[in-house]
């Protein structure tokens, strides 16, 4: 099992632009993680990727061997995804905020995970109709443009000589639109 662990929070460009371009679809699901508790500033920022020798998501690893429950304060949890949760992801996401009511997840994705798939397309409804969670698509516009979000906080190297790619927004346009029908349709 080769899992990643970002000690420093950074991942390399080069890396970041091939897992999040919703064009692509390499085989790693790579997941970005942002984490506060309570009403606290203070961001802890952590990276896991999962190269699949066990067929360990990355999802799976982050609950079950990063985060730590350090309070009973809420904590609000971002991820942006390389790749939706598959439906064994969505339930264990679940089972995992329901055994910590205090804690609240935000999910962005890139792309979404075989969403042909009935088990995929009913485990997303089920974890974006646990209160507490949001599931969306990553955004280049808007007012919190995810995928510029993930960009600015995780990458490795800040300088303007290389900026993310803006040519996919038909790519994202078209997860955004799938998504939104696979979570309002509730026979699928």
């Amino acid at each position: 099992l080769k899992f990643l662990f970002c000690f420093s929070m950074y991942i390399a460009k080069k890396a970041l632009k091939k897992q999040f371009d919703p064009r692509k679809f390499p085989q790693e699901t790579y997941l970005l993680c942002m984490l506060h508790w309570g009403e606290s500033d203070v961001l802890w920022i952590h990276w896991v990727r999962n190269d699949d020798d066990r067929n360990r998501h990355a999802e799976e690893y982050f609950l079950e061997e990063i985060f730590e429950a350090r309070s009973s304060r809420s904590c609000h949890i971002t991820w942006y995804l390389s790749w939706s949760p598959c439906a064994m992801c969505c339930y264990r996401i679940l089972d995992f905020l329901q055994s910590h009511p205090n804690v609240n997840i935000d999910i962005r994705v890139a792309r979404l995970y075989y969403i042909h798939n009935v088990e995929n397309r009913r485990g997303l409804r089920a974890l974006d109709s646990l209160s507490g969670v949001t599931i969306r698509a990553m955004d280049m516009a808007g007012k919190a443009p995810h995928a510029l979000d993930c960009w600015e906080n995780f990458r490795q190297g800040h300088g303007d000589d290389d900026s993310w790619p803006r040519n996919f927004q038909q790519a994202i346009a078209r997860n955004r639109l799938t998504l939104s029908r696979v979570l309002e349709v509730s026979t699928l």
